[in-house]
């Protein structure tokens, strides 16, 4: 009887774990190939540079300003773009053409911080951009505790999700964007991390 019972909970512990790690937070970091994207310390940008997937370039330009001044307290601070490029989806069961993910790096001399993260995704084929987005809706919504779909003329199709559930104490409001984009001519889904819901705390 002690065997069966053990035969019956080794079975289901891996459910059980993978329903624990589906939350909100784990989710919106497998995106960035599982790591958490609330680091901004100079550890996530070396992660990132450490992924095989991740194809990195940066355009070689420092940037001084008042802003990167006060954000990095120091008047000798810079900040620098980089890119990492990927063709290899970070999602199982999501198939794209190609993402990016751009890093705003601010330095001194002795720290480095991120500043800004972006990410994206492209397609030349508008059907199979609506159905990775179509995907992700999905991915996010059994995660979230609010959520709203809608299109606007200039934005295109928009999707919001939020959680406010105690187990996510990561990033809590993220939005989701679908459109074609002028410059490319290719169809863009771009997560922004922040949307209207965070204005009802």
């Amino acid at each position: 009887m002690t065997r069966a019972i053990f035969l019956i909970f080794t079975l289901l512990s891996p459910t059980f774990s993978m329903s624990q790690t589906m939350t909100f937070s784990h989710q919106l970091n497998q995106l960035f190939f599982g790591f958490d994207i609330t680091d901004q310390s100079s550890s996530l940008f070396d992660s990132l540079l450490s992924v095989p997937q991740l194809h990195h370039s940066d355009n070689g330009v420092r940037q001084q300003n008042l802003n990167i001044t006060i954000e990095m307290r120091s008047d000798k601070a810079w900040s620098s773009r980089h890119k990492f490029s990927f063709t290899e989806s970070p999602l199982p069961n999501l198939k794209i053409e190609t993402g990016t993910i751009e890093v705003v790096l601010g330095e001194t001399d002795s720290t480095k911080k991120i500043l800004d993260l972006n990410w994206q995704l492209q397609f030349s084929d508008k059907a199979a951009a609506a159905k990775c987005f179509k995907k992700l809706k999905q991915i996010f919504s059994n995660v979230a505790t609010k959520k709203k779909y809608e299109h606007d003329k200039d934005v295109g199709d928009v999707a919001q999700f939020s959680t406010r559930s105690k187990a996510d104490t990561g990033i809590r409001d993220i939005t989701l964007l679908l459109d074609k984009s002028l410059s490319t001519n290719k169809y863009e889904i771009t997560l922004v991390l922040v949307n209207d819901f965070i204005r009802e705390e």
